[in-house]
């Protein structure tokens, strides 16, 4: 029913072709279909219109289309709860009707009912299914590194160790924010802004928190506010509520 250029796992934008008692089906531009079903066709749909849609296999192991937005496509990472676990392994809520699967030998540890794991998504290619596994080491870009030293990142946190927080970098490479660089309250399964420290020779980056210089600048602030608050017996007369200007004649720093 659909194959060709149409991304399983993906999002795709597809034409509205022709109309059935199911649904719509939708056509990509090398013509093929795959169907669309009543109860996700808005009203507004007309033939020939234009619509992004995430195709996946259904229940039936059909191929169709959603308009529903899954937490995670295919080749991505996401933090996802466990619904249930039974024979075949444990099904993951991914914001679609059918349950994402991750089988016992794609888990690094038997995964329980209400947790929430980092995983990553891939196709099964003996049963063309999307599936997905805790074991992330193998999905992590380690060649062509395609960060630098001071480059702001996007970060998925999945791992504390005794180093630090192992973090998942722009959704390709891997790095850790050590314990020494962690001064705020962060956990497995936040996604955050983080920044490159260092990129190592085995392809894994050193992250931190802040922006490089953002600590000196910190402490030198801490440092003035401190020594004008002993110079003045213990009591500064500032609060957040004064002026920029008075903080910039009183202490020399900006509000």
């Amino acid at each position: 029913l659909c194959s060709g250029s149409m991304d399983i796992g993906k999002t795709n934008r597809l034409k509205a072709a022709r109309t059935t008692e199911f649904g719509f089906f939708l056509v990509d531009e090398e013509g093929n279909e795959v169907l669309l079903p009543n109860a996700y066709v808005s009203p507004e749909l007309k033939l020939d219109d234009e619509i992004d849609v995430f195709i996946y296999r259904d229940s039936e192991n059909r191929i169709v289309a959603t308009t529903l937005k899954p937490y995670v496509e295919l080749e991505e990472f996401a933090y996802l709860k466990v619904k249930q676990v039974n024979k075949f392994g444990a099904f993951l809520d991914w914001g679609l009707l059918k349950d994402l699967m991750v089988p016992f030998s794609e888990q690094n540890e038997r995964m329980e009912e209400g947790n929430s794991y980092v995983i990553f998504m891939f196709m099964d290619e003996s049963s063309e299914r999307l599936v997905a596994t805790t074991n992330l080491n193998e999905f992590f870009y380690k060649d062509d590194i395609d960060v630098k030293e001071g480059d702001e990142v996007e970060l998925l946190l999945y791992k504390m160790t005794d180093l630090g927080m192992n973090a998942i970098v722009d959704n390709l490479y891997k790095g850790l924010i050590f314990k020494s660089d962690i001064h705020k309250n962060i956990q497995v399964g936040d996604r955050i802004k983080g920044y490159v420290k260092q990129v190592r020779k085995d392809g894994k980056t050193d992250l931190a928190l802040e922006p490089t210089g953002y600590k000196d600048s910190i402490e030198k602030t801490a440092d003035i506010i401190l020594s004008a608050i002993k110079e003045n017996d213990g009591v500064l007369s500032l609060t957040d509520k004064s002026s920029p200007e008075e903080i910039s004649q009183r202490l020399g720093i900006s509000k």
